[in-house]
């Protein structure tokens, strides 16, 4: 009841559209609501020896939360007109601007459509205080609930991690906008790479049914077939438990794929991988190549079994690329990330973490694939979200068509960021000419048993470029062996040799059979004197006569069987 009570005022929220913004308020202050992920609420059921750590939900690691205190920062940053890291923050432009942000919001979605629209809803009912922006949700399935609802009061929506290429329509999400590239272009890069870079011809996708899996699975499909011409199967996990997984799992051993691209996010990726080992799916021999995509972060895997360790050391990740270690600006955020104080507003994260202090003096953002591809997109949403209002509203209280015209804003506009240039198409996508996508080997450190992402190459322009000039990669099962891309199936046995053509055999039967009735007549027929006379030489010729039948017969057989 209380799931169809949240869609029911949702529904209100969308038929009753007309929200005018709040300028009830300071003329200067902007609300800012920030939807983040702190927990899974489904990895409960996924990994059930995991207690729930924080609301009944599994507690995402400290990667996580330096992304939330990154979009604290920026918050702060934009406020100060702080330009260390985004220096348009200290243009004259900016300068000249009187609009701060508020933060109305800062909640947790427990990667979950449900709770992320539970969470706006009771924003927009509050109308006195909703916020006039909206950064987030991450996945795909949420942004694509949170847009829905937000576009219906003309908020606009910001997301930093949500790819699914449904999400470019703007007919059915007005005001969306991601400062992520949208995964046509991961799907392009996992193809180039597959078909140019490792010669293959076929390939296999496993993914989640969902927004983000499904889209993501359609495109690649999509773009290796048409153009790089590959052959492309694909099997689809519907919910990830042990029996759930096992079917599509045993379906892609029963077709002999061994190139295999998994589509899902963090706990669901392992449940994958755990299945795949347990039924001989990734392979020592042939070489099997798994590659994963940003849903997988290197601490997530350390969940894995000692067998599926050993079976994922090796394995591929094609991600878009956060941070660029040639961009100077996300060199002075990694130099200076020790020294920042807990922004406003820290201590409503959650308890059970890590305190913002320690994040700040102990946590290596720079090795975290987290810090580096998912804080660095958070923290470039802010500041679009600044400069976007801004620029719709430069002075003075908000108008009505505040919504309106912070969308319009992003035409012909960009600004260098934490993840370089950022700007935005006509859909509110990020412009595909300013995204990268990096390959990493994931590698299992003996020392630790821990795993690292070793940066191999980057995805710019259409085509890769290797670090070390070359391509210089290990395999599953950290192998050295060139992959296969699909196992060939064993050949038939031998066909037995063809009888001989049915009248040929009645042919040699007919003959033999009027001999012996030839000779049957001559005994039986002739008179007895005759008989008398011819006793001695039928005796006599019968053996030289069956002798020449004989070899007659034998020469006929050998030119049949020719």
């Amino acid at each position: 009841m209380r799931k169809q009570s949240i869609w029911a005022r949702a529904l209100v929220l969308l038929c009753c559209a007309g929200g005018v913004a709040d300028t009830s308020q300071q003329l200067n202050q902007v609300s800012i609501g920030l939807l983040q992920r702190w927990t899974d609420k489904h990895a409960v059921h996924t990994i059930p020896h995991q207690s729930p750590a924080h609301m009944g939900a599994f507690l995402l690691d400290i990667g996580w939360q330096s992304v939330a205190l990154s979009s604290l920062l920026a918050v702060q940053h934009f406020n100060n007109r702080d330009g260390r890291f985004v220096p348009a923050f200290s243009s004259p432009e900016m300068r000249a601007c009187d609009k701060n942000w508020t933060l109305t919001g800062l909640v947790d979605t427990q990667s979950s459509s449900l709770v992320a629209t539970r969470h706006i809803v009771r924003w927009f009912d509050e109308h006195a205080s909703h916020p006039h922006v909206i950064v987030g949700p991450a996945r795909s399935s949420e942004a694509g609930a949170v847009a829905t609802v937000a576009s219906a009061q003309n908020v606009p929506v910001i997301s930093y991690w949500a790819t699914a290429p449904e999400l470019s329509s703007s007919p059915r999400f007005p005001n969306f906008m991601r400062t992520i590239p949208c995964d046509r272009g991961s799907a392009f890069a996992v193809c180039s790479f597959w078909a140019t870079e490792m010669h293959f011809s076929a390939g296999a996708v496993v993914y989640a049914h969902d927004a983000y899996g499904d889209g993501f699975k359609s495109v690649l499909r999509h773009l290796c077939v048409e153009k790089f011409g590959m052959r492309i199967q694909t099997f689809e996990v519907d919910g990830f438990t042990e029996d759930a997984v096992a079917s599509p799992i045993a379906a892609l051993v029963a077709v002999g794929m061994n190139v295999v691209h998994v589509i899902a996010t963090g706990l669901e990726v392992v449940c994958v991988i755990e299945a795949a080992v347990a039924q001989g799916a990734l392979r020592r021999h042939p070489t099997s190549l798994w590659t994963l995509t940003d849903g997988i972060s290197a601490s997530d895997l350390g969940l894995l079994s000692i067998a599926a360790k050993d079976a994922i050391d090796g394995s591929v990740r094609i991600a878009a690329q956060g941070a660029n270690d040639e961009n100077p600006l996300w060199q002075r955020f990694v130099q200076e990330w020790s020294t920042f104080t807990p922004p406003p507003y820290s201590d409503r994260l959650p308890a059970n973490w890590s305190t913002s202090e320690s994040v700040f003096s102990d946590f290596d953002i720079n090795a975290s694939s987290i810090g580096r591809d998912i804080a660095t997109f958070m923290y470039d949403a802010v500041a679009a979200a600044g400069f976007l209002a801004c620029r719709a509203a430069p002075q003075g209280p908000l108008p009505t068509t505040f919504g309106a015209n912070f969308y319009e804003a992003r035409r012909n506009w960009s600004f260098d960021g934490l993840t370089g240039s950022v700007s935005f198409d006509e859909n509110g996508d990020r412009v595909v000419a300013s995204g990268t996508w990096s390959l990493s080997n994931v590698l299992l450190d003996a020392a630790t048993n821990e795993f690292e992402l070793v940066l191999k190459a980057v995805f710019d322009g259409g085509r890769w470029v290797w670090r070390a000039g070359k391509r210089d990669l290990v395999y599953n099962y950290r192998s050295t062996d060139e992959p296969v891309d699909q196992l060939q199936p064993p050949s038939p046995p031998p066909s037995p040799p063809p009888p001989p053509p049915a009248g040929d055999k009645f042919l040699l039967l007919l003959i033999v059979a009027a001999v012996a009735a030839a000779i049957l007549f001559c005994k039986t027929h002739s008179p007895p004197r005759a008989k008398q006379r011819l006793k001695g030489r039928i005796s006599e010729n019968f053996f030289l006569f069956f002798f020449k039948f004989e070899c007659f017969f034998a020469a006929l057989l050998c030119a049949l069987a020719s």
